[in-house]
């Protein structure tokens, strides 16, 4: 129940965050990207400096609030299946980016598993790692370009919505001394 509470009030923070819903979105995509990189503790930080760094490079504005929202969605709880994912998606990639080690080709032969072959040093580190960035930045595309779409939408609904409102409580108020 708090859980609802506090998204519902993180959406309609969104909603009704100042900008265009451009600006709004795209911020909202890059927080979503940077989630998806294997950096966790690292993200909110780099979500906001790319965002400023792209302020100042091409006058575009990207919403804070949108990127800090967009880097939430992987979080310690949810870290495990996003980059669990993330691992699968780019783990084939990055096996035939780079060499087997020796220890991977005995157990391949052997068609054994040999926890020595489990540890994660030399190239099997570099592997996984490898395999969480190509699979984060293959996830991270899409959904970032969802997370746009949808949120453009949402904002440029929701901005039209308060701009009628606006308008009608106007024409209520002129009307209403006349009569």
């Amino acid at each position: 129940m708090v859980a609802k509470r506090k998204f519902r009030r993180a959406r309609v923070r969104l909603l009704r965050g100042t900008g265009a819903p451009a600006e709004i979105a795209g911020g909202m995509a890059l927080g979503l990207f940077v989630a998806l990189l294997p950096i966790l503790g690292l993200q909110l930080p780099l979500a906001l400096a790319v965002a400023e760094l792209v302020r100042r490079l091409t006058r575009f504005q990207l919403s804070r609030v949108a990127a800090a929202a967009g880097v939430w969605i992987n979080n310690p709880v949810t870290a495990a299946p996003v980059y669990g994912l993330c691992y699968l998606i780019g783990r084939p990639i990055a096996h035939r980016l780079l060499p087997t080690s020796p220890g991977q080709q005995m157990a391949a032969e052997a068609g054994a598993l040999d926890l020595s072959t489990l540890s994660l040093s030399g190239p099997d580190a570099l592997e996984v790692g490898l395999g969480l960035v190509i699979g984060g930045v293959l996830l991270g595309a899409p959904t970032a370009w969802l997370g746009y779409r949808i949120t453009y939408g949402m904002v440029s609904r929701h901005q039209a919505h308060r701009q009628e409102r606006r308008a009608r409580r106007a024409r209520g108020l002129k009307l209403a001394p006349e009569a």
